[in-house]
């Protein structure tokens, strides 16, 4: 009997958990994506939990579901009790407490230059911990695809999203030094219409460049036969000659330290660019998540610090 009360119990927290992944992400698609489950599990775990609790939990159409009133009640229960359950297990074992996946998506660059790097740290860390990371210059839908955190460079543009700050990026305008004796250092922002620029397509607008020039923010038209939306590329392209480009300075600090690429127009750089940790709100807090995203905010920070020093010695 023991063993079949133990069996019901564990049904009814993975029942739980499906059905508040269910009703963060608006799909059982989503949360078979965040789970890592079938979405013919997903419908077997949400029937399961209705037919114990005698309610009706999610409205289902072909097209949409919705959490009915009822279920939205049980909803802030669930998370209440999968909230203890979590905290509970990881009190148990500072280091091996966090068990479970986290889905997380990330620029392709930033996301081979520092992202993986973190995550492979905390994974070792926390060796319950599996990290699905998904690297796309897409804004990906968090909900839709089923993603339990975003890493973004730049301002954001879902506002019902929490966001946590992890630092910021500064862009840097890099040459070789080849470029530069075969065309000379540009002086001012001005002078960039002499030079071959490589422009980056994921901008709004890939040929202005934009510059703070005595205090006020300028735009400068820039030309190129080479327009990219790869901040890798770019910088791979200024490192053959082929121009100048302008990159996040976390991207770049190996470049310059080795000299393969040096730094131009330093005193006209704009003002930094947000590095964020973004994730859909809830009132359930999930451990793992929240000590993944400390984590990325030590990686951030440290690579800063390398930055700085990086451009220290080369002043």
């Amino acid at each position: 009997m023991f063993f079949a009360l133990l069996g019901t119990i564990m049904d009814s927290i993975d029942g739980m958990r499906t059905f508040v992944a269910v009703a963060e992400t608006g799909s059982f698609s989503a949360a078979g994506r965040r789970l890592g489950l079938s979405n013919k599990l997903v419908s077997k775990y949400i029937a399961a939990l209705e037919a114990q609790v005698g309610i009706t939990l999610v409205f289902r159409t072909t097209r949409a579901m919705s959490v009915s009133p009822e279920g939205q009640v049980y909803l802030a229960g669930c998370r209440r009790v999968l909230q203890e359950i979590d905290a509970l297990n990881a009190s148990l074992d500072g280091t091996k407490g966090l068990r479970g996946t986290v889905r997380v998506a990330a620029p392709v660059t930033f996301g081979e230059v520092l992202v993986n790097e973190a995550a492979l740290d905390f994974t070792a860390l926390h060796p319950g911990v599996e990290i699905d990371l998904v690297l796309s210059d897409a804004y990906e839908d968090l909900a839709e695809n089923g993603f339990d955190l975003a890493i973004r460079i730049g301002e954001m543009r879902d506002s019902n999203l929490r966001v946590r700050r992890l630092g910021e990026a500064r862009i840097v305008t890099v040459a070789a030094p080849t470029n530069l004796a075969a065309s000379g250092v540009p002086d001012r922002p001005s002078d960039l219409s002499d030079h071959v620029c490589i422009r980056d397509s994921n901008s709004d607008n890939p040929s202005m460049w934009t510059f703070s020039v005595d205090g006020r923010t300028t735009s400068v038209a820039v030309t190129g036969p080479l327009a990219c939306n790869s901040a890798s590329a770019s910088l791979q392209a200024a490192r053959l000659g082929v121009g100048i480009a302008m990159v996040p300075d976390l991207f770049a600090h190996r470049e310059i330290a080795s000299g393969d690429v040096q730094p131009v127009l330093e005193g006209f750089a704009g003002p930094p660019i947000p590095v964020q940790a973004v994730y859909l709100p809830s009132d359930y807090e999930r451990p793992k998540l929240t000590a993944l995203v400390a984590h990325m905010k030590g990686a951030v920070a440290r690579s800063e610090e390398r930055c700085r020093r990086t451009y220290a010695k080369k002043r």
